[in-house]
């Protein structure tokens, strides 16, 4: 099973090394054609991305098991 402190915890740590290391002049796109134009975002935004994602899942997974244990009460 997923820890997910753990995994929360991770990631911000990466976030805030990123952040740290000069991760907001690593320059990335935010398209899946990169070459077409200027990048558009950088690796810190990317990371933040993703913890939001992680997060959103985690509100979907913990609302699904919720819904579970609701119906099993009825």
């Amino acid at each position: 099973m997923i820890n997910k402190d753990e995994l929360l915890y991770k990631m911000d740590t990466i976030i805030r090394y990123l952040q740290k290391h000069n991760g907001y002049n690593y320059q990335l796109y935010n398209h899946l054609c990169p070459g077409m134009g200027n990048p558009d975002s950088n690796i810190v935004e990317y990371a933040e991305d993703c913890l939001k994602l992680i997060n959103e899942l985690i509100d979907i997974v913990d609302n699904k098991q919720s819904f579970a244990l609701f119906e099993d009460i009825f």
